[in-house]
């Protein structure tokens, strides 16, 4: 577990307590810092903060300001960490008590300062890696088991991805779309590998068991937290409009707009590449294919946008 030593700022500024408020507001914009250690001699005694800034200045009468002292103002019931500490707990107890700034202690000694937002971002970005490691871990054992399926899912990713910004969706949005894609085949890993592979074609038998993957991947990821729907994404990508996808029929709007974009990104590079039983169908079929459905089994908005990243950009594959 990291410390909080891995996240404090130690570029730390301090001003007497006998100095004015607006000395002290002065020298945060000079230091362009968001809060200010309160000092006695040498001896902690409070903190002043941006919000602090907010809530009790009257900016009205500067020249109050100026004869005010900032031990006036400071932040009262001062709270400290250890810089053995671990972030998780310090940034719960900051966010319990409603606290946007700590200081951090070292044998009695203030060693740097700790932001709340800080520790969030920091917070945050840590669990994205961690999925995405994840994510990368999955997609490693099938690409292991069937490369074939690694490769299509990673451009179904790049596509998806590209179809989401032409959309204009958000960042998280578009976050979520690529960690989907890349691993929405994962249920193909409890599929025999002789059906994956098969140079003919499937018969209703062995093809009823290729359609249990989107079900057998949301079995694989319904456990893991990740800040997206990616689970039901998976478990949707086979869904269509008109309900006669597959695995539960789903149609219209009860179809999350993420796995309606992976669907159409998934038909187009299966058609425009080859497959373990035919040679590649070119781009011309592929975009025929998804423009004379366009509004029955895919979503109208998800297929212009596809059609004019393909047309527009030649993007992966040409047209015959």
């Amino acid at each position: 577990m990291k410390k909080i030593s891995d996240y404090m700022t130690t570029s730390m500024v301090s001003i007497d307590c006998e100095k004015s408020v607006l000395e002290a507001i002065r020298l945060m914009q000079e230091k362009a810092v968001s809060a200010i250690l309160i000092m006695r001699e040498s001896n902690t005694i409070g903190i002043f903060t941006e919000r602090d800034i907010l809530k009790k200045v009257d900016f009205n009468d500067l020249e109050h300001l100026s004869r005010m002292k900032i031990k006036e103002l400071m932040t009262g019931n001062l709270r400290m960490a250890d810089i053995n500490d671990s972030y998780i707990s310090v940034m719960e107890s900051m966010q319990k008590n409603k606290i946007r700034h700590m200081p951090v202690v070292e044998d009695g000694f203030v060693k740097g300062m700790l932001s709340l937002r800080d520790l969030m971002n920091h917070y945050y970005e840590n669990i994205e890696r961690l999925l995405e490691e994840t994510v990368a871990a999955l997609s490693s054992a099938v690409e292991k088991r069937d490369p074939y399926t690694a490769g299509h899912q990673e451009r179904v990713m790049q596509l998806s991805c590209a179809i989401a910004r032409e959309m204009k969706l958000t960042d998280k949005q578009i976050g979520g779309i690529r960690m989907a894609a890349v691993i929405h085949d994962i249920g193909k890993l409890n599929i025999p590998i002789d059906y994956l592979t098969k140079p003919t074609k499937l018969s209703e038998a062995e093809m009823s068991v290729i359609k249990a993957h989107p079900k057998e991947g949301y079995e694989i990821l319904q456990g893991i937290q990740f800040p997206w729907p990616i689970a039901e994404i998976v478990l949707q990508h086979h869904e269509r409009l008109d309900g006669s996808g597959y695995p539960n029929g789903l149609s219209g709007e009860k179809i999350l707009l993420e796995a309606k974009i992976i669907a159409v990104a998934d038909v187009i590079e299966a058609m425009a590449t080859n497959r373990p039983y035919r040679p590649m169908l070119g781009m011309e079929k592929a975009l025929h294919e998804i423009t004379s459905k366009k509004g029955t089994i895919f979503d109208p908005a998800v297929v212009d946008a596809c059609v004019t990243i393909l047309k527009r950009d030649k993007l992966f594959w040409k047209t015959e």
